[in-house]
C-alpha cells in the first residue's frame, strides 16, 4: 500500500464508515467472517448507529462547502457532521456564534437519523395502563347516573 498523503486531519464518523465498508464490512452475519478484524466491527457496529449512518458523500461534502461562509474550523464542522444537532442548544455547545442559522443548515443538508421508535422509559407503560383505567372508570361513573 503506498501512502498518497500524509497528516490529511482528522476523519468524520461517515469517512471511517465508507471506509470500513470499503475492507467489506456490513451487519451481514455471514460477511463478518471476511476480511474485517473483530476490532473494526466493533468500530462499524458503533459508527453505523450514529448519524454517519445516514449521510451520503454528496451531503456531507455540500455540508462542508456552506459552512465556510460561517468561518468554522474543521475541527467544528466535524464535531457538527458526526453529532448531526438538531436544536439550537445543541449546536451552541459547538459554535456559539450563528447557531439558528446553523440549525437550520443542519436540518436542510444532512439527512435526519433514523432512529427507532423511542423505546417508553421504565414504568410508563404502568403508568399509562392506570391513566387509562381511571378515564374508563370515570366515563363508566358517568354513564351509571
Amino acid at each position: 500500500m503506498k501512502i498518497l498523503k500524509t497528516d490529511v486531519g482528522a476523519l468524520n464518523n461517515f469517512e471511517v464508515l465508507e471506509f470500513l465498508k470499503s475492507k467489506g464490512a456490513s451487519t451481514n452475519d455471514i460477511a463478518r467472517l471476511a476480511k474485517v478484524k473483530p476490532s473494526e466491527y466493533k468500530v462499524f457496529d458503533y459508527v453505523v448507529n450514529t448519524p454517519a449512518g445516514t449521510h451520503t458523500r454528496e451531503r456531507v461534502e455540500e455540508f462542508k462547502e456552506k459552512c465556510r461562509q460561517y468561518d468554522l474550523g474543521n475541527d467544528k464542522i466535524l464535531n457538527i457532521i458526526n453529532t448531526r444537532p438538531a436544536s439550537v442548544v445543541e449546536i451552541y455547545a459547538i459554535v456559539e456564534d450563528n447557531a439558528d442559522e446553523l440549525v437550520e443548515l443542519v436540518a436542510e443538508v444532512l439527512p435526519p437519523p433514523t432512529a427507532a421508535s423511542p423505546k417508553p422509559e421504565a414504568g410508563t407503560d404502568e403508568i399509562d395502563a392506570e391513566t387509562m383505567n381511571m378515564e374508563q372508570t370515570e366515563q363508566n361513573d358517568g354513564n351509571i347516573e
